[in-house]
């Protein structure tokens, strides 16, 4: 082993002055790579919109279309509504610009909409479309079909500050005679707190009676089943 050592001690010492020069440039070059990657921008992952979480009875139901008078008019999220241009859809619960795929259960045809309005308020309906959308899957000719919904995509867009966490109620009734309304209000105040009545104008103006203000959809499904058991034909809203 000695002589081992003294022997490579040799070979070191007879190498030439360029070798340690070549040696000496290759390890800056290392060093300034692995110091560069090292304060180079990180690659930040970019997550999707979660898909929301809405019951089984919001995904299959009936849909619907509208047009006018609603054609030019704002829609609950601000936009306006262009019925014959726009692949737009309203539905009670799932948050602004949700892209649903709507399959109709006659015809196996299907088409992809954007959420930018809320409704249909009819017991059994789960989702209005443009009359653009209707088309697409032979929708105008019955005006109802029973359909399929697929959520495709999460919200695209942030919503608003202050209106960051959705606010769910439970819709009663929905009636055109005020005192009609303002009577159910007080039949279930005398059980039920935060019961509201307003007014939503349209051809007509309609009086719908709410219950609630939950944070938790959960929550309102548990309300709405409490009061189907009272005969009652209520179904959940997303109020914001």
């Amino acid at each position: 082993m000695r002589g081992w050592g003294r022997k490579t001690q040799g070979i070191v010492a007879s190498l030439p002055i360029w070798y340690y020069s070549r040696v000496r440039q290759l390890a800056l070059v290392i060093f300034a790579v692995l110091f560069l990657s090292a304060c180079g921008p990180k690659k930040v992952q970019v997550n999707a919109p979660p898909l929301p979480r809405v019951s089984s009875s919001e995904l299959e139901g009936l849909a619907s279309y509208y047009a006018e008078p609603y054609h030019g008019r704002r829609t609950a999220s601000g936009e306006i509504f262009d019925s014959y241009r726009e692949m737009t859809a309203a539905h009670r619960t799932l948050p602004f610009n949700t892209i649903v795929r709507v399959t109709n259960k006659n015809n196996g045809r299907e088409v992809d909409v954007r959420v930018n309005d809320r409704g249909p308020f009819r017991d059994g309906r789960v989702i209005d479309l443009s009359l653009r959308a209707a088309r697409e899957i032979d929708l105008v000719r019955t005006g109802t079909a029973p359909v399929k919904l697929k959520i495709l995509k999460g919200a695209a867009a942030l919503p608003p500050s202050g209106a960051s966490r959705p606010v769910y109620a439970v819709q009663v009734g929905a009636f055109e005679n005020p005192r009609a309304a303002e009577e159910l209000k007080q039949q279930l105040a005398k059980k039920y707190p935060d019961v509201t009545v307003q007014s939503f104008s349209g051809q007509k103006t309609v009086y719908r009676v709410r219950i609630g203000r939950e944070s938790d959809i959960q929550t309102a499904n548990r309300l709405a089943s409490r009061l189907r058991k009272q005969d009652f034909q209520p179904f959940v809203v997303r109020v914001n």
